[in-house]
């Protein structure tokens, strides 16, 4: 056999998924090259082999041809594969979430879904998707090549049709009330330099729960979210957009973050109450988990009203 026309079949055959009758296409493919050659030109050489090579054009192309009607996945199940993905990357995820919050050790099969680190947990979470999507992808195509007709579940619960649109008028009441909550927080940090307290009596002064400098970053950075919510809760007045949710949850989103990442060594007076720090862990990562979720709500708002 001509080396050009091996080489050229060699690589028809990398592209050809055929489970039978791979041979026998190789031989028809073969068989009609040397016939255009022959009818063509008259003369079987390497040099009009190369020519009808070229008429023919690429690999890819000639094995296409015999892969017409041939399905990897179903077009049918295009949507099923990710609302499908989706649900096993909240299962999945929420385990690490777990994991994270809670110090436990997961295995799923040979899987370790162990994590000690926020870096770590938010490192997995594209990771994740695309290990599910995967797998999903891989269960759909087993099912494609079952070649039975199998009906799936259309799980509504995870639908984005069910997520409301977050509106985007702003709210005289939820202005007031942050107002408030940001006059009342000066006025304690002003009085007595921290807004968090272990006891608060009326006979006697508040006690602070924190250490002084730990208190006071914290005050103040309770204070900087407030006014921002305030801030954002405003500016609808003048710019009717998701954006400001979207900058306001990023803004929590990297706060959160950084209080879970970061090593802080003396909190409480008391050195006691470090039996607390777990359970300040957890209301972080809750709130990570709040902040995640009305991220993907604001994402959804846009993309349902851009499709309006």
């Amino acid at each position: 056999m001509d080396k050009n026309l091996k080489h050229y079949l060699e690589e028809i055959d990398h592209y050809l998924i055929l489970s039978e009758g791979k041979k026998e296409v190789l031989a028809e493919i073969e068989s009609h090259i040397l016939e255009k050659t022959e009818k063509d030109f008259r003369e079987i050489s390497k040099e009009n082999i190369q020519k009808t090579i070229n008429l023919f054009g690429s690999a890819k192309k000639v094995a296409e041809k015999y892969l017409e009607g041939f399905q990897i996945i179903s077009p049918s199940f295009k949507n099923y594969l990710f609302r499908y993905t989706w649900i096993l990357f909240i299962i999945h995820y929420s385990l690490k979430i777990i994991s994270y919050a809670f110090n436990v050790d997961f295995y799923l099969l040979s899987f370790n879904l162990s994590i000690k680190g926020i870096m770590q947990l938010l490192a997995e979470a594209p990771a994740t998707w695309i290990f599910d999507f995967g797998i999903t992808a891989l269960v759909f195509y087993l099912i494609t090549q079952t070649e039975k007709e199998i009906n799936l579940s259309w799980p509504k619960l995870f639908s984005i049709s069910k997520f409301k649109i977050l509106p985007l008028k702003p709210s005289k009441l939820k202005i007031g009330i942050i107002a408030g909550l940001q006059i009342i927080s000066l006025l304690v940090y002003f009085k007595y330099n921290t807004l968090f307290f272990k006891t608060v009596t009326l006979t006697h002064p508040p006690e602070p729960l924190f250490e002084a400098a730990f208190s006071q970053f914290m005050s103040l950075l309770v204070i900087g979210l407030i006014f921002l919510d305030l801030i954002c809760s405003i500016l609808p007045f003048f710019f009717k957009t998701y954006w400001i949710n979207l900058i306001n949850n990023g803004v929590y989103l990297v706060v959160v973050i950084f209080l879970l990442s970061y090593p802080f060594k003396e909190i409480f007076i008391n050195p006691l109450l470090d039996v607390l720090r777990p359970i300040g862990s957890w209301i972080l990562v809750g709130t990570l988990v709040i902040v995640m979720f009305d991220l993907f709500k604001v994402l959804i708002s846009m993309i349902r009203t851009k499709k309006q």
